[in-house]
């Protein structure tokens, strides 16, 4: 008869915690306590309103269900997938009614006691029901465990436990408090509740990879692991070195730091260093993918050649004089230029400036030709094959015009008339901003930086004067147009929005109002065609930007 993979049953709090020989085990890959203000109140209430409802009609809310637990079987504990966060919180709440000095039971407060250590007699040498996350334990042990020093908030201000902590005090002395809304005549009765009606499904499996699995069926909110802790927990399983894997935690940090320094996730780093390690498109998860691809990788040496690739990716992402790096950043997938360009940092390509202009010319043709990120997906890995083997520009160059060639050309894009509900558009406009300056700092496309229509949309109200020299056929086909399309920042394009086209040009030129726009591209257009703006004009701009855009894309 085949093994069941998981084993489930339906416990109360006090047989989670107090049954003999039960104690969990926080792995080293799971996140930090995180709980907040809002989710330790949302647990009370929900507990607290089941409980009133039990109250007044024993057969309503006879139990309230807290959740699953998935656990996975070690030698002496369980080792938990998910959970540890409500069943941290539950071991503060315990913590904390056996710190305020509560009436309640003799036979309450042994069980409170037992569901904090295995033995109520010996409370010093006992052993604990919840070890936390490792880097937090001691903090988690004296703060929490040994003792809560309840007359000093301020200790609590960067203490997560003890800010939950002292949540729960203030919602155990509003519910002893007989002027309070949420006054319990009985508090007795519910802490009764709490351990002998609030379930749990304690799931407990057999290994690791099904536990992860089914957590992530029966969890509609998501997985609380992601990826990268699961990669991190494989990698740390290899190390059998205490101080190995104390290393390998304090370079994981280090990989955190540069993380944020490159305002890149983690899950997005290792995808990029597995395209960087393979050239080939995945096929499984991530965390599977390291399993089978990098398997022979030893720990150390992996993670210290991914926190020289997440180095590599900080020194490119925050060049913000490199336009071909700022106009990259404006690109709706950032993966596979990043993947590319740090596989060249990695490798020393000798011609990365030449490969970063490149890339950038490729990406923004297949943008602009509608190309989705399936289209530059296979291209992009076969980049990263000939980068890694230090191949001749000229020979990137070639696998990317092979790839090109098989669809229609960006160039016939650019003329049309709808330019403006494109997602292009504006890095477009940016690409012409950004060659009509030397070492221009990177702009970040916000809320401040606007598209103007220099024909208005609403170019038809009867205090405008642009019905003179547009009919309706003409505005349909040129207003969205990329030659009646310009750059402004925010109170300018409020002020230019819709105007004739004299006190528009007055506004670019910042008469009386804020000053000059900064942007060069819309001071040209000052430059140009001070007086008038028709048909004509629209045609000749749109033709010189086209004419522009291919002279900085062509390959």
């Amino acid at each position: 008869m085949e093994q069941p993979m998981f084993y489930p049953e339906t416990l109360n709090i006090k047989r989670i915690f107090s049954d003999s020989d039960i104690f969990y085990q926080i792995p080293i890959y799971q996140r930090p306590y995180s709980w907040d203000k809002e989710r330790v109140y949302q647990l009370w209430y929900d507990i607290l309103e089941a409980y009133k409802n039990y109250e007044k009609n024993g057969d309503v809310d006879q139990n309230y269900f807290l959740g699953s637990l998935v656990v996975i079987k070690k030698d002496k504990s369980f080792e938990i997938v998910d959970g540890q966060q409500r069943l941290t919180t539950l071991t503060i709440l315990f913590c904390v009614l056996r710190d305020m000095k509560l009436d309640l039971s003799s036979k309450t407060n042994i069980v409170i006691n037992k569901c904090i250590r295995d033995d109520e007699d010996e409370i010093h040498n006992a052993r604990l029901k919840l070890t936390t996350h490792l880097d937090n334990h001691s903090l988690f042990k004296t703060s929490i465990i040994d003792g809560i020093s309840l007359d000093n908030e301020s200790k609590s201000e960067e203490n997560r436990f003890l800010k939950t902590a002292f949540y729960f005090k203030r919602l155990i002395e509003e519910a002893n408090n007989p002027s309070s809304e949420d006054y319990i005549p009985n508090f007795q009765s519910m802490i009764d509740y709490i351990f002998e009606r609030v379930l749990l499904i304690r799931i407990k499996c057999v290994d690791e990879s099904f536990a992860i699995k089914l957590f992530s069926v029966l969890n509609d909110r998501g997985l609380d692991l992601n990826p990268t802790d699961i990669i991190k927990a494989y990698l740390l399983q290899k190390l059998n070195c205490k101080t190995d894997r104390e290393s390998f935690i304090e370079v994981w940090k280090r990989i955190e730091n540069l993380c944020k320094q490159s305002k890149e996730n983690m899950q997005n780093l290792f995808n990029l260093y597995l395209f960087y390690s393979t050239a080939e498109n995945p096929r499984n998860s991530l965390q599977e993918e390291y399993k089978i691809k990098l398997k022979d990788k030893e720990p150390h040496s992996l993670i210290l050649d991914i926190e020289n690739f997440a180095k590599n990716l900080v020194e490119i992402v925050s060049d913000n004089f490199d336009s071909d790096i700022s106009l990259l950043k404006y690109l709706p997938n950032k993966l596979y230029w990043k993947a590319i360009l740090a596989t060249a940092k990695q490798k020393n390509y000798r011609d990365f400036d030449l490969l970063k202009n490149l890339i950038m010319r490729y990406f923004y043709q297949s943008w602009i030709a509608e190309g989705t990120s399936s289209r530059v997906k296979q291209t992009s890995f076969n980049i990263i094959k000939e980068v890694k083997k230090h191949s001749d520009i000229v020979d990137i160059k070639n696998v990317i015009l092979k790839n090109l060639e098989k669809y229609e050309s960006y160039q016939s894009f650019l003329p049309r008339q709808n330019v403006y509900n494109k997602s292009w558009h504006k890095p477009v406009l940016f690409l012409l901003e950004y060659n009509t300056q030397e070492k221009m700092s990177f702009v970040e496309i916000s809320n401040d930086i606007h598209t103007e229509h220099i024909l208005p949309k609403e170019w038809k109200k009867d205090d405008l004067n642009w019905s003179q020299y547009f009919t309706e056929n003409d505005a349909k086909e040129f207003i969205n147009s990329l030659g009646n399309l310009t750059l402004l920042s925010g109170i300018k394009n409020i002020q230019a929005s819709n105007r004739d086209y004299v006190s528009k040009v007055d506004i670019y030129d910042g008469k009386g109002i804020d000053g000059k726009t900064r942007f060069n591209i819309t001071q040209d257009i000052m430059k140009k065609y001070p007086k008038n703006w028709s048909v004509e004009t629209i045609k000749e701009r749109r033709d010189d930007m086209v004419s522009k855009i291919i002279s900085y894309l062509t390959i």
